[in-house]
């Protein structure tokens, strides 16, 4: 029998897995809160745009709205979640899914953050998976449309790693990595929270960095000060993660300790991340020039992000063993004033670091 699905959150990362899952003939349900985003799914399908034409479709799906998650009773119980809601509705969305699980259900986090503990408190730590989506390159840009910002596939990363939190490899992690490669390409781990925290990092170095500054990946790369400030941001978490004992994998086509070492001062292991960052910047056929991480995609559009999920994190476990992260404070405390309406992103916010003693705590700016 094949597996009854429903997603909670049908943004960007949801919406297309869903769709693309709903568009290989699979039973899934996608539940939302965006009134007019259901609205329009239902009247014409969920329209997806790739970097090439044949991406391009409108993919007939079941939508509910999340006050009719109660739908969900009305058929078969639920045998796989995928929770795609931002960081801090977590336990929101698990207590909302768990009513309608049945009992062999697999629910899993496809979000940014470390979330596996707080769904596996609501619906159970033996129900719980994780999947990152390490490069997807996805914007839902209106109502029922999503648009894709890197080519379907993303030769030589695989775009989805999925795995059990204790690392054990397993029949149902295989079945779902065989599931998710309808969608894309997919890395089945046992090494979960190694790769949780590397694209911890990764999110550190992105999501914020485009917040503050209003610029897309590309044009935050192609900057020589700002490509330089997001390989601190990033080397920071890494340390951290090496000091909390993770096993870390590459960020990319780069192994992550190599951001640590550019950080400490290498001038090798800097030359080389630069080098694959720039490349990619200036690949035409790499990313689309206007991709924003998510949390660039939420400050332009007047929404909570989730500074908090991604710094907050950092900051948080690098008191715990002692590393110091001054740029990830800066990163925290300049979206803050932002989502507050004391300023308006600006590449000078991040460039103003550079003008204070990286030894000083952060301070709003």
């Amino acid at each position: 029998m094949a597996p009854r699905i429903a997603i909670i959150g049908a943004g960007a990362v949801g919406g297309y897995i869903g769709a693309q899952l709903a568009a290989a003939g699979e039973d899934v349900t996608l539940v939302d809160g965006w009134a007019a985003h259901v609205a329009a799914v239902r009247a014409y399908g969920f329209r997806v745009d790739g970097m090439a034409p044949e991406e391009t479709a409108a993919i007939p799906v079941t939508m509910l709205h999340e006050s009719e998650i109660g739908r969900l009773g009305e058929g078969p119980a639920i045998d796989l979640t995928f929770i795609a809601v931002k960081s801090y509705a977590t336990r929101h969305a698990a207590e909302r899914i768990r009513p309608f699980l049945a009992p062999g259900a697999l629910v899993v986090s496809a979000q940014n953050g470390i979330n596996e503990d707080v769904i596996g408190e609501v619906v159970g730590h033996g129900r719980v998976a994780g999947l990152i989506a390490a490069r997807i390159g996805v914007e839902l840009d209106g109502p029922g449309h999503v648009q894709r910002m890197v080519p379907r596939g993303s030769p030589g990363i695989d775009v989805f790693r999925v795995g059990e939190p204790d690392g054990r490899l397993t029949e149902r992690i295989e079945a779902l990595g065989a599931l998710l490669r309808k969608v894309d390409s997919v890395k089945v781990t046992t090494n979960l929270a190694g790769e949780r925290w590397s694209k911890l990092a990764a999110n550190a170095m992105r999501n914020g960095v485009s917040a503050a500054s209003g610029l897309s990946i590309n044009a935050l790369d192609r900057d020589p000060a700002l490509r330089r400030f997001g390989i601190k941001v990033a080397g920071e978490a890494i340390r951290v993660g090496e000091r909390l004992g993770f096993a870390l994998e590459s960020i990319g086509p780069v192994p992550a300790t190599l951001y640590a070492r550019a950080d400490e001062g290498d001038g090798a292991a800097l030359a080389k991340v630069e080098e694959a960052l720039l490349a990619a910047a200036l690949a035409t056929k790499a990313r689309s020039d206007a991709q924003r991480p998510s949390m660039g995609q939420d400050v332009a559009k007047g929404r909570p992000t989730e500074v908090e999920e991604i710094y907050g994190l950092v900051i948080a476990r690098a008191r715990e063993v002692g590393v110091a992260v001054p740029a990830n404070e800066h990163v925290r405390a300049v979206v803050r004033e932002i989502e507050a309406g004391r300023a308006k992103p600006h590449p000078a916010l991040l460039l103003s670091f550079a003008s204070r003693g990286t030894d000083q705590p952060a301070h709003a700016v």
